[in-house]
């Protein structure tokens, strides 16, 4: 699902859901991803686009991420935190600089792709950019991560949703790390993933009220970046 809005003549992604289902659910998360558009806090969109496809090639298993919350005073201090992350990982100040201007600044669709030592912007659509798609949690795994965060997080379907995405892009071996900051005005836990680290969501990533946001992945190069989306876009992946 993808809704948008209308803004000076420009299409504007308000919200998305997805998922891999079986036929018999598809109604009752139709009407999920429905109700999910039309009460954004962003406001009605003026599109909602729901898309099915009928999957026939095999579904990928994917190891999930392990899980850690980092409680952070304020976005200050978040950014501060994921930097030495970022560093330790062997990212370049540069790069995350670069990751950083375009999370706040720009109102990209998808994540920028950022050579990590260089910091050049890889995706091919600097508007669009690259969406991970096709993916799903097995049931079992998403009872052990409610488990664990329920008195952690007030929306825990938005760290099921986040933790699947990273644990996707973690298994591709040309990826070094991810940060996420959510659009959404009223959400302020973003995350930093990465193969070495897992999946630690970071709280008061931004202020209360700030509807900028963005992804980026950090990769290696030199890599055969058709290959790499292809992956996170269109091959199915369940996380286990």
């Amino acid at each position: 699902m993808r809704a948008s809005r209308i803004e000076n003549s420009k299409e504007i992604h308000i919200s998305g859901a997805e998922g891999i289902y079986e036929f018999y659910e598809l109604e009752k998360f139709l009407k999920k991803f429905f109700k999910r558009a039309i009460e954004h806090p962003k406001g009605l969109p003026d599109k909602i686009v729901f898309t099915l496809e009928k999957i026939k090639e095999e579904i990928q298993p994917v190891e999930a991420l392990s899980v850690k919350t980092v409680f952070c005073e304020s976005s200050e201090e978040a950014q501060k935190v994921i930097n030495e992350h970022l560093i330790n990982l062997g990212i370049s100040e540069k790069a995350i600089t670069v990751a950083w201007s375009v999370i706040k600044g720009q109102k990209m669709r998808g994540a920028t792709l950022i050579d990590y030592l260089t910091a050049e912007r890889l995706e091919p659509d600097k508007e669009r950019g690259v969406r991970v798609s096709r993916i799903q949690m097995d049931k079992k795994r998403r009872m052990q991560v409610l488990k664990k965060i329920k008195n952690l997080s007030s929306e825990p379907q938005r760290v099921i949703e986040a933790l699947t995405v990273a644990s996707k892009v973690a298994f591709c071996p040309e990826v070094v790390a991810e940060i996420c900051v959510s659009d959404n005005p009223d959400y302020t836990t973003g995350y930093i993933a990465s193969k070495e680290h897992g999946y630690l969501r970071i709280t008061n990533i931004k202020k209360q009220g700030e509807n900028t946001g963005g992804r980026a992945f950090f990769v290696k190069t030199p890599l055969d970046i058709e290959k790499l989306i292809k992956f996170l876009e269109k091959t199915p992946v369940v996380v286990l």
